[in-house]
């Protein structure tokens, strides 16, 4: 299914209406849903990144360094 630019428009339009209706927002109060969702996504993608790479082989300081090319 493709969407064309105009109904994206056409949708975040439609949901700009919804959210500033005064009975949209006492309806979404007394359900006692939060505006501030946060996705945990990235997140859980970095952290499953790094349980991955091994960390071990890496030297900080003054001894050269995988990261850093003194």
């Amino acid at each position: 299914m493709i969407t064309t630019t105009e109904r994206l428009i056409e949708i975040e339009n439609e949901r700009e209406k919804t959210m500033s209706d005064p009975l949209f927002q006492s309806w979404m109060k007394d359900l006692g849903v939060s505006g501030s969702y946060n996705d945990n996504d990235s997140r859980l993608k970095a952290q499953d990144l790094n349980r991955q790479y091994d960390f071990s082989k890496m030297f900080f300081g003054r001894r050269k360094s995988i990261i850093f090319n003194y």
